[in-house]
């Protein structure tokens, strides 16, 4: 059966939408689920409802026979909550990156192997809605309007995928999977579906504005809420821990484990030196049993003995930090290049020179090689080894070695070529692809004219293919506030209304309708 309109009335018995998205995903974004539309499909939808809050400060909210799944007349419209709509003017740019979510921040590994996946997987207790909750939160704190778009942007990626992923896996068989049993056919189910609906957009619209997609303002909020885990922070301790579910090639998590045993030992030879002049200075003149001399002669010598390797690890410690402040660009223009360009296709040559400058100029010295002098080879060797654990060793090594590869392979279980060949021409394989195996067998003919209502027509109306209806519909909703959402359950005669601006209101409030939405 196809996937079908939902009853508008339900979704709008909710308080608050950016809570609905966020906690809805909890129980949508399942394990391996990649792609629900590719990511420049995404920001085609997602541009469905900025026209429409851009015109004019408000949104159009259509009336739909559920039953029939067909448009039947307009509820009303709604005026855009106004530090969004004031945001989305200034910064449409920072909305399309935002738009591009764990495809693209904080990169393509993490956001599919930690972000996307189901708590079962990742262990993060709440999964997906904790990372969006978190973010949305941090970006109510930071307050500029460069991260609130973006992060408007991160939710409307999620408004997508609610309903791409049941679009696409009715025709793949299932979430996405790298792995046998389902794996890699079903994979490559996904790409084919994802890729084929995307080369039907209308081109009209794919403007040179359309590909502008800028995180200028934002990239400090990337990397400080989504790759600097530093210890006892919430991104260390619940959301990227060392050691979960898909954090195997995670370069943030990686290089934050490394650099906070670098700062261990750092801390221990600074409180070792302190506590010689601590003791030092605590000799009386004429108390024998205290030696000032011997203990800064002591202290001269430890200093002698650690203070080089101090030196060498601090140096260590600072080129990882300016790498990791260097991945949101790195990873932006990474995503830009596979999957979010004017050619629409994957340059993946543009890709691999973007992260072998990156290997180059951060991850050698990253991994251990600073800039520095004054040690032997082999005392680097040694500190190199006692740093690095064992189970990171074989990763860092394939990260050095292909790093494009790497990434691509851990996140979507396909090489550079795989991919250039399975996005580039979708069409060519689609028959092949999707005419057996799991999920509705069906052809590229059939495809268009049954799924896609396309008739005699180079691009689908994403208001007849209710999947992407549906994904245009809540990214509206994502920017109402809460006046506006009490005044559209009026319209739609409903009793139940948002009385409390309480975020623990909110959640209390949604959480027994998530029984209900979810069946």
């Amino acid at each position: 059966m196809s996937p079908m309109f939902p009853s508008l009335r339900h979704w709008l018995k909710l308080c608050n939408f950016r809570i609905f998205i966020i906690i809805y995903l909890s129980l949508v974004w399942h394990p391996r689920e990649v792609w629900a539309w590719k990511p420049t499909t995404h920001v085609y939808l997602g541009k469905q409802a900025l026209d429409d809050a851009l015109d004019d400060g408000k949104v159009t909210i259509s009336r739909v026979d559920y039953e029939n799944g067909q448009i039947i007349g307009e509820v009303g419209t709604y005026q855009v909550d106004s530090s969004i709509l004031a945001a989305l003017r200034s910064h449409a740019p920072q909305y399309r990156a935002g738009i591009l979510g764990p495809d693209a921040y904080p990169d393509i590994l993490t956001g599919q192997q930690v972000i996307h996946p189901s708590s079962s997987e990742t262990g993060i207790a709440g999964g997906s809605d904790a990372w969006l909750t978190y973010l949305w939160n941090r970006a109510n704190v930071t307050n500029t309007a460069a991260v609130r778009t973006f992060t408007v942007g991160y939710l409307t990626h999620a408004a997508g995928d609610m309903y791409g992923h049941t679009f696409v896996n009715h025709f793949s068989g299932g979430s996405f999977a790298i792995t046998p049993p389902a794996g890699p056919a079903n994979a490559v189910k996904h790409i084919v579906v994802e890729g084929s609906i995307d080369k039907r957009l209308d081109t009209r619209a794919l403007d040179a504005n359309f590909f502008n997609a800028s995180i200028d303002g934002v990239k400090d909020f990337i990397y400080q809420n989504m790759i600097d885990a530093r210890p006892e922070t919430f991104l260390d301790s619940e959301l990227l821990r060392a050691g979960g579910g898909g954090t195997d090639f995670s370069i943030p998590r990686i290089y934050s484990t490394l650099r906070a045993d670098l700062q261990r030992d750092i801390d221990a030879y600074y409180a070792k030196k302190a506590d010689y002049d601590r003791r030092a200075n605590a000799c009386k003149p004429l108390d024998f049993s205290c030696s000032r001399l011997a203990i800064l002669a002591e202290k001269a010598a430890y200093v002698t003995a650690n203070g080089i390797q101090i030196t060498y690890k601090e140096a260590w410690r600072d080129d990882i930090d300016s790498g990791l402040r260097a991945w949101p660009g790195v990873s932006h223009e990474v995503a830009k290049a596979l999957f979010f360009n004017p050619s629409r296709s994957p340059d993946t040559q543009r890709a691999e020179d973007v992260l072998q400058r990156y290997v180059t100029d951060h991850l050698l010295s990253m991994s251990g090689a600073p800039d520095f002098v004054g040690l032997t080879a082999g005392v680097i060797s040694d500190i190199i080894d006692a740093i690095t654990p064992d189970f990171l060793l074989e990763p860092i090594r394939k990260l050095k070695e292909d790093l494009l590869n790497t990434l691509l392979k851990s996140a979507i279980g396909m090489t550079k070529q795989e991919l250039q060949k399975y996005l580039t021409s979708p069409d060519t394989y689609f028959d092949e692809v999707l005419g057996s195996g799991a999920g509705e067998n069906t052809n590229l003919q059939r495809f268009e004219t049954d799924y896609l209502k396309m008739n005699d027509t180079e691009y689908f109306n994403p208001n007849v293919v209710p999947a992407a209806y549906n994904t245009i519909v809540m990214s509206k909703l994502i920017l109402l506030g809460q006046s506006e959402v009490n005044r559209l359950l009026s319209d739609l005669g409903s009793s139940v209304l948002c009385v409390s601006n309480s975020r623990m209101s909110y959640w209390a409030f949604l959480a027994p309708w998530m029984v209900t939405i979810n069946g």
